[in-house]
């Protein structure tokens, strides 16, 4: 040791040591305790009250978790994450604490943990007292493991922002040049900023909101049947438009000197919607009768009750007014009302009308008792597809548009009377004849058609109206009769009829009836259709008539590709007629059938009535004479073109005419049977 060194002081050496255990100590971080190396101090007394750092979180209440069932629940200040234990059966509201009840920027969560919560059993998380939360008084989650994040002020306001799997929140778009802010769904509370959409997760859930703010909404897809998915709304300060005239009542009678009479298609002025047609009844002088015919579905569109109609001169000789009051209107299944009373009115797409968007379910698997009757969700899609931006077509204008069937099988016709009205210029499609499937169900009146193309009770011309590319379908063990079709018209023209369908009559009853074609000397299509089924005339208990019935004044008919069969012997069958024409210009290209004993059968009256040109036929099983000329009918008005082929017929024409004889080959040449 140098001989300078020296051994430190008792003082400094003890200075030394007390220095050392204050470094180790910072070195190490402990635990507020009571007493040095005992216990942990209280949390009242500024500790934490815990030996472990989640224990700590755990007394300070930075971590907590709160779980809750299926009833209502009063949030507590010292809740900090509240979620869901259990399904809710209903929709529940738990109540937020006092905002000066936490501090200022206490954070709160509420959250559907379960994964539960839907559209119709919604988790409403509600203010206490007069607070506010995001300026109102309450947001809701709609969907399943959606949540909340909750801030107070401390004093009387709760910011919430939505978060969640199910729900997103917050900017979805900003539009550089405009600034408009697009907000994603459940993001209704966007302030000092011009919204340019807004989407939200239903119907149900849009209609629970407060959506003054805005102009017009959309929503998302068909996550939940029947709620109107994929579906843009629009704010109107009047009537909905996608509403029908259900009754009414004659309010004035004109004075006299109305000529007697029933007329058809009378126009209804005035009120606030368009297409009213009716059928007036003048007896004595006076009117007597004004009826729409199946409540208006068809046609008058967009009336609200108390809208005053008038004849107006129609009717010859009338004096005085002649008026009728509309009482009550159909309520909309594609718009809606918001919590704040504005209304909703749901948009025609560009591409067509799902009729999802107006509840329409496709829920249908082989039992009618399980499945939705979509009678009014279906009729209401489709009369708003008619709805006219122009009441003239021969003056131009869109009349008309195209509704749209889903992939699966949807349920009908379990009510009265209720028959589908298809109104002028509307185009159902679906994606296939087997595809998408509208099933009749078993209890439809039998006496009623199923689908008629156009209102017949206006005996009007009426464009444009079409089936195409899907199935109806009625269960082989319901029988109709032969005053029912599956499909009617009267008064469908250009390019009107149907086009790649299939139709399951049912074990009796016909198939489609074109007659009298009110309108004129135009054309009606019957493209690619099947009519599969349909048991023999003896085994329904009487004459039903035949499979397709054809009376269509001085219209071209067009078929194309026609088959017809009826159920084998074992099952009921034979069937006896398949395509009866008594009156039309009908032009047939492609005909076959299957267990059909006359497949066709002519009996047009009149040269004047009609005529018959036939190429391209294949007859089938059971066939006896594939046309059939009845003996009542006018010779040469019936024109057999090659190629022909017999097949399973006994011959080609069975002729019934005075003088004529049957052929049983096939023909060469264009021939015309005279006799």
């Amino acid at each position: 040791m140098s001989r300078f060194a020296r051994k430190p002081s008792s003082a400094t050496a003890f200075l030394l040591a007390v220095l050392a255990i204050i470094a180790s100590a910072l070195a190490s971080p402990v635990l507020a305790q009571e007493s040095f190396g005992t216990s942990p101090m209280h949390v009242r007394r500024g500790g934490t009250g815990a030996e472990t750092p989640a224990g700590a979180r755990s007394n300070l209440q930075v971590d907590k978790f709160t779980g809750h069932g299926d009833s209502a629940y009063s949030i507590d200040a010292s809740d900090r994450v509240v979620g869901t234990n259990a399904t809710f059966t209903a929709s529940r509201t738990w109540t937020l604490p006092a905002a000066n009840a936490v501090n200022a920027g206490q954070e709160l969560i509420v959250a559907d943990f379960a994964g539960t919560v839907t559209g119709t059993n919604t988790l409403v998380i509600a203010r206490a007292g007069s607070d506010t939360v995001n300026g109102g008084t309450s947001v809701t989650i709609s969907s399943a493991n959606g949540a909340y994040i909750l801030v107070s002020d401390g004093s009387s306001k709760w910011t919430a922002q939505a978060v969640g799997s199910s729900i997103a929140s917050g900017v979805s778009s900003l539009d550089g040049v405009t600034g408009a802010i697009s907000t994603q769904m459940g993001s209704l509370d966007v302030t000092g900023s011009t919204l340019s959409t807004n989407l939200l997760s239903s119907r149900t859930f849009a209609a629970t909101q407060d959506l003054s703010a805005f102009s017009a909404v959309r929503t998302l897809g068909y996550a939940t049947a029947g709620d109107g998915g994929e579906a843009t709304f629009q704010k109107i300060g009047g009537n909905f438009i996608d509403t029908q005239i259900v009754s009414g009542t004659l309010t004035a009678n004109g004075t006299s000197g109305c000529t007697n009479g029933t007329y058809y298609g009378v126009d209804l002025d005035g009120g606030s919607g368009r297409g009213a047609k009716a059928v007036v009844t003048v007896s004595g002088g006076v009117v007597t009768v004004i009826s729409m015919g199946r409540g208006g579905r068809n046609s008058a569109i967009g009336y609200a009750a108390g809208d005053v109609l008038s004849i107006g001169s129609t009717i010859p000789g009338c004096s005085g007014a002649k008026t009728w009051t509309v009482s009550t209107v159909t309520t909309p299944t594609g718009s809606f009302t918001d919590s704040a009373g504005n209304k909703w009115q749901i948009q025609y797409p560009a591409a067509g009308l799902d009729t999802r968007a107006f509840g329409v379910k496709f829920d249908w698997d082989g039992n009618d008792g399980t499945a939705t009757n979509n009678t009014e969700t279906l009729q209401n899609a489709i009369s708003f597809a008619g709805y006219r931006t122009a009441t003239i077509s021969d003056l131009g204008g869109a009349i008309g548009g195209q509704v749209l069937l889903a992939k699966a099988t949807a349920l009908y016709g379990c009510n009265v009377d209720d028959s589908l009205i298809v109104p002028q210029g509307v185009k159902i499609k679906g994606q296939g004849n087997y595809t998408s499937v509208i099933k009749i169900c078993d209890t439809f009146n039998a006496a009623s058609n199923q689908v008629e193309l156009c209102d017949s009770n206006t005996h009007l011309a009426c464009f444009g109206t079409l089936l195409e590319d899907f199935q109806i379908f009625n269960s082989a063990s319901v029988s109709g009769i032969s005053s029912r079709s599956v499909v009617y018209t009267n008064n469908a023209q250009h390019e009107a009829g149907m086009r790649r369908m299939t139709i399951y009559p049912g074990g009796c009853g016909r198939g489609a009836t074109y007659e009298t074609g009110y309108g004129g000397a135009t054309y009606i299509l019957m493209d690619s259709v099947e009519y599969k089924g349909g048991k023999s005339n003896a085994n329904c208990g009487g004459a039903n008539g035949p499979e397709v019935y054809i009376n269509y004044g001085t219209t071209q008919v067009m078929v194309n590709n026609l088959n017809l069969s009826g159920f084998s012997s074992g099952s009921g069958g034979p069937r006896a007629d398949g395509l009866a024409i008594v009156g039309g210009f009908v032009d047939i290209v492609g005909i076959h059938t299957e267990q059909i004993i006359n497949p066709v059968t002519i009996n047009i009256t009149s040269i004047n009535n009609g005529q018959v040109r036939a190429r391209s036929v294949i007859g089938g099983v059971d066939c006896v004479g594939m046309f059939t000329l009845a003996g009542t009918n006018t010779s040469g008005n019936f024109m057999l073109s090659p190629p022909k082929a017999v097949n399973g017929c006994t011959r080609l024409v069975a002729n019934a005419q005075a003088g004529g004889s049957n052929l049983t080959g096939p023909v060469l040449v264009d021939t015309i049977f005279n006799p």
